[in-house]
């Protein structure tokens, strides 16, 4: 079963035998899935890989009769490295699926209990995982060469954010990045969090979605609260026939959108993050997000401390391997009381210094009228407190309670002061 077409796979042959950094690669594919005319190349760079191109070319012209180097262009090494990735990943999906049939066929026929399937589906994750890589320095100079072509060329995979002035303060998100949103109770850390999701996903983003604590009806009523005054989740019987219709069409129009939940109650970091994975296989997310960081445990950990650092650590060390990135909602501490006005900080984060030290942005929400009953019900504060190469400040936003929605509105001072224009 041949992976990549012809073309392709006789363009990193070529590129395998010109570039000879390129040769420490030639392990990550598999040559079983190569054609057999391929299958022979490969042997024969595999074996003379420390020899310069004119030696092996010399060998494989003896052997094979049909190969012509010249039928096809030679890549850059970057282009030959994206066309090994895409080898990978194509292999990897393909026994995924094999796998899934196998299991599908064997429950079918009540040969295989549900703990075995999904324990050779976990292997499977296990195995399959990207593991220890490096580069050296030529490769990670054509990386990030790649990166501002990319960027230039607008066709960069960055995520930027949905909501108005949002942009002036964060940078986009380009993959790799955990970003805890914190907040006290009550202040409206899921309502921010689905706001974002259902932004994402109306624009063709697809999202995961993990929630702890509120089952799907109750998350999907609360992004379709926007469009109404009574409350969906209570009081969905007072609707009007017209509401009704509204409601029905407004759920319709979301079913193509590439949004995907979980809330089967699992709390286990471990489990988590191999469904996670799990789905990102089937779905290759454009972001994650997990509602909360204080509701997930990690068995074996002696403190709570210890099992946020254990928790924080591992959702990092996901978001870099898939390259998605996490966006996960925290607890403030009860001290964020004894602040001036009661504006949050991020020594306010519950274990806050393991918090701070894994996350690349954190977002403490802030609402005046819980210190302060004179200010207006709808005044929302979202304050960037660490951003890693990036500003901090504070982004005002409009809050409407009763739909759950939320919308920026400006920036701090501090913000516009650092918004001068930069060198080029």
């Amino acid at each position: 079963m041949m992976i990549l077409d012809v073309r392709s796979e006789r363009q990193v042959l070529k590129a395998l035998i010109h570039y000879i950094n390129l040769r420490c690669r030639i392990d990550d594919i598999d040559r079983r899935f190569l054609s057999q005319e391929s299958q022979i190349i490969y042997d024969i760079i595999s074996k003379k890989r420390d020899k310069d191109p004119t030696l092996i070319l010399m060998e494989m012209y003896n052997r094979v009769e049909r190969f012509d180097v010249d039928d096809v262009d030679l890549v850059s090494e970057n282009e030959a490295n994206n066309l090994i990735d895409s080898f990978n990943r194509t292999l990897r999906n393909k026994k995924f699926r094999f796998l899934l049939n196998q299991i599908s066929r064997a429950m079918e026929k009540d040969n295989m209990e549900m703990e075995d399937a999904t324990g050779k589906i976990m292997s499977f994750l296990h195995e399959s995982s990207s593991g220890f890589k490096y580069v050296d320095m030529k490769q990670a100079n054509m990386l990030l060469k790649q990166f501002h072509t990319d960027v230039w060329a607008n066709k960069s995979k960055k995520l930027h954010w949905p909501f108005r002035y949002f942009n002036t303060v964060l940078n986009s998100l380009r993959g790799k990045e955990l970003v805890v949103i914190a907040g006290e109770t009550a202040t409206g850390k899921t309502s921010f969090m689905l706001n974002t999701a259902d932004r994402w996903a109306a624009e063709g983003k697809t999202i995961g979605y993990i929630s702890l604590e509120i089952d799907v009806v109750d998350l999907k009523n609360r992004i379709h609260q926007k469009d109404f005054d009574i409350n969906l989740s209570a009081e969905s019987e007072k609707l009007s026939e017209e509401g009704r219709y509204l409601l029905n069409d407004a759920i319709d129009k979301t079913v193509d959108q590439k949004m995907f939940f979980c809330d089967s109650g699992v709390r286990s970091v471990h489990e988590i993050i191999a469904g996670i994975k799990l789905m990102n296989m089937l779905h290759q997310f454009d972001v994650v997000f997990i509602d909360y960081l204080q509701l997930m445990s990690c068995p074996g950990k002696q403190s709570k401390d210890a099992e946020i650092g254990e928790i924080m650590g591992s959702l990092k060390a996901l978001a870099m391997d898939i390259k998605v990135p996490i966006i996960i909602a925290s607890q403030l501490n009860r001290e964020v009381g004894k602040n001036d006005k009661g504006i949050p900080k991020l020594s306010n984060l519950r274990e806050s210094g393991t918090i701070e030290h894994s996350a690349d942005v954190v977002i403490l929400i802030y609402r005046p009228i819980l210190y302060n009953k004179s200010q207006s019900l709808n005044e929302y504060h979202a304050i960037v407190a660490k951003q890693r190469n990036g500003k901090t400040g504070t982004i005002y936003m409009d809050f409407n309670m009763t739909r759950q929605f939320i919308e920026g509105t400006g920036t701090s001072a501090k913000c516009k002061e650092e918004l001068s224009p930069s060198l080029v």
